[in-house]
């Protein structure tokens, strides 16, 4: 008996240390639609948390040719509350999935995105009532065109977006002050290849573009960045900035898919898919099986990439719970990430809410 219990004593520690390793994360209620969405608008007003928007294939599989559902229900839920429950409030003015969130002081502010009859220009802000009981939906001006799949940032309520699929293959840097309110203004394209599903996060003087993927032709193949381009705010000039951190074997990590968030003195990167699984998946040189392995056959990337400004080093925490996915959100707040819905293999979503708290002595 005595072996027992101590054999059933370090198993219990050896998880804890598990969990203690892996930021000992722990999980929302699960978002309210049942199989979960991909890539929809999330962010935070106050300690309420709101998701609205994103789709699924809620019906049939998409491995076995079903639909993709798009969606307009959105949801908040109060993470101060001892007892957190998801509220279903006003819905987004249309079905939009693929669009850019960007938290400001005013509300969250909803950019773009598609459906299955259009690409998107639109621009709503999500904002709490005067008696602070409920949230409206306020439309704001337009993109100057249609843009989805890209990335956003906002700094002192100045909003910045880029990357994704433009009209004409563009590569278009956009940028909105929401405190005056006059207008999208057109900045400098970047560089290079196409970038959509990259991730846009900032330092407040800089913004930082990183991964994303140009999609094959018949005359060339696709091309996955696995690098990250700088954008200085003062100069209106882009420039090279890094690679990102290989993978532990020294595969390329290229974060297509992928998620991002910033703190004062960091920049966080996670989620995304695995370099030459997606390449191959998308020059169609898979079998005809693809879409029906196991999620962990696929590598989506588990680790946490932070980036110090101020030390210009990069740190990596690798294989961690919940981090594995496409097409989900990352946000920081109260010094926890919160990693929110998304794909955990191609055509597969989760309605789990991921929280990893303490982040902040990560990065002192």
């Amino acid at each position: 008996m005595k072996k027992l219990m101590l054999f059933l004593t370090l198993v219990i520690l050896s998880k804890a240390y598990a969990y203690a390793d892996n930021f000992n994360s722990f999980q929302l209620p699960n978002y309210p639609i049942e199989k979960g969405v991909s890539a929809p608008f999330a962010g935070f007003i106050g300690d309420w948390l709101i998701v609205g928007g994103g789709c699924n294939f809620p019906t049939k599989p998409a491995a076995d040719g079903g639909s993709k559902v798009y969606y307009k229900e959105c949801y908040a839920i109060n993470t101060r509350s001892k007892a957190p429950e998801w509220t279903q409030i006003t819905d987004l003015p249309l079905p939009v999935a693929y669009g850019c969130a960007v938290e400001t002081t005013q509300g969250l502010v909803c950019i773009g995105g598609m459906n299955a009859d259009s690409c998107l220009t639109s621009v709503f802000l999500i904002e709490p009532q005067k008696n602070k009981r409920g949230f409206s939906i306020r439309t704001l001006p337009s993109l100057p065109q249609t843009i989805d799949n890209a990335s956003a940032t906002a700094i002192n309520n100045v909003i910045y977006i880029t990357g994704g699929n433009q009209q004409n293959k563009g590569k278009s840097l956009f940028r909105f002050n929401l405190n005056s309110g006059t207008g999208w203004e057109t900045l400098p394209s970047y560089p290079g290849p196409q970038r959509t599903q990259p991730i846009l996060v900032n330092d407040r003087r800089h913004l930082y573009l990183a991964g994303g993927f140009q999609a094959p032709t018949k005359e060339t193949e696709s091309i996955l960045s696995d690098d990250i381009l700088c954008f200085n705010t003062e100069r209106n000039q882009w420039e090279y900035f890094s690679e990102i951190p290989n993978e532990e074997d020294g595969e390329k990590r290229c974060l297509v898919g992928g998620a991002g968030t910033q703190t004062s003195t960091h920049f966080i990167l996670t989620g995304g898919v695995n370099y030459t699984i997606f390449k191959n998946a998308i020059e169609g040189k898979t079998d005809k099986d693809y879409m029906r392995k196991n999620p962990m056959w696929y590598k989506f990337n588990d680790d946490v990439l932070f980036f110090n400004f101020k030390q210009k080093k990069w740190s990596v925490h690798p294989n961690t719970f919940g981090m594995a996915r496409a097409g989900g959100i990352l946000l920081y707040h109260n010094d926890c990430l919160y990693m929110i819905c998304g794909e955990i293999k191609p055509g597969i979503r989760t309605p789990e809410i991921i929280i990893l708290p303490d982040i902040k002595s990560l990065i002192r």
